[in-house]
């Protein structure tokens, strides 16, 4: 019997645990969020999920002191902001074998420094994944595996408005998994709007414009997001002359105009239950490594900060995003 908690019941928390119902494991599941609302939430979404008989219970708590001793993987769902403090008191208190982080992982610098220290102290380092989750789909390890050979690679994310702040890390990922580049030169963030929006998550911010970045080896990113409502959405990559391009709405990928393939566009919902099954039942998983998703973070955060700092007139290390 497998015990598997969820902290933050949220939009996502609650898409995370309708996509644990449909592990095939012994499970029991235990859901935790300080918001009454969120847990009702939760708890109406995994009903809609056809029973499983696999599940032997599920608890909808408020505390991490209410969650079992021993948990063989923990899912943390919340906001950016908290997520540090709360896996400081989880593994003070509890015994955890996995753990499944959310992005943006912290808004904070030290953070990456303080959580990385307590991850190898409790030999979580390796049992540690962040959920971004472009890497399981089938059409871009079908790409990857094409761009294997080439020398190099340029690759354009744009679209109107689409939270560059909150959503930029899912591409940078995305880019470093086709490349296999983890080694980032400082950011180029010269082509950002000078304006700072709230985001639709209360106490966190946005942006809008472009970010540029590229690698030891050569390799190439864009990341846009225009202010521009009517600006084009699209995921165009260029290898060695070769233009690969992907359609994530309309599950396909074109290479030089051609359909070459689908993309398997897969939903929270849909995956959670495979991630479990993986790292619970064959001891591997698909999804980012947290020291190496900690490196593209950091890439991406520094620069944010001294960019936020500039415009706030600040002197912190941390962005609010989430």
């Amino acid at each position: 019997m497998y015990s598997i908690a969820i902290i933050g019941a949220g939009q996502l928390g609650s898409r995370h645990l309708q996509g644990l119902k449909l592990a095939q494991m012994p499970m029991c599941i235990q859901v935790i969020d300080k918001s009454p609302e969120s847990l009702l939430t939760a708890r109406e979404r995994y009903e809609q999920i056809v029973p499983n008989p696999q599940v032997t219970s599920v608890e909808y708590l408020t505390t991490i002191d209410e969650l079992a001793p021993e948990l063989d993987l923990v899912i943390v769902a919340t906001g950016s902001k908290p997520r540090a403090a709360i896996l400081a008191e989880l593994l003070s208190k509890k015994q955890v074998r996995n753990l499944l982080l959310e992005k943006i992982l912290f808004p904070d610098l030290s953070d990456y420094t303080t959580v990385g220290a307590l991850l190898h102290q409790k030999g979580l380092i390796e049992r540690t994944w962040v959920n971004c989750p472009r890497r399981m789909f089938v059409g871009y390890r079908q790409l990857r595996e094409e761009l294997r050979s080439v020398t190099r690679v340029s690759y354009e994310k744009r679209g109107p408005d689409w939270g560059l702040g909150c959503n930029a890390i899912h591409f940078i990922d995305l880019f470093s998994f086709l490349t296999g580049d983890t080694e980032i030169k400082p950011l180029d963030l010269s082509g950002l709007d000078s304006i700072i929006q709230e985001s639709k998550r209360a106490g966190y911010v946005e942006f809008t414009g472009t970010i540029q970045g590229e690698t030891t080896r050569g390799n190439a990113f864009k990341i846009i997001s225009s202010i521009d409502k009517d600006e084009t959405e699209a995921l165009i990559i260029v290898a060695d002359g070769v233009r690969y391009e992907i359609d994530e709405p309309r599950d396909s990928i074109r290479k030089d105009g051609r359909l070459w393939g689908t993309v398997g566009l897969k939903y929270q919902s849909q995956l959670t239950g495979s991630v479990a099954e993986q790292i619970l039942l064959r001891d591997e998983c698909e999804l980012t490594p947290y020291e190496e998703s900690a490196k593209l973070h950091l890439a991406f955060l520094k620069p944010l900060v001294t960019f936020y700092n500039e415009l706030t007139g600040k002197n912190g290390d941390n962005c609010p995003i989430t």
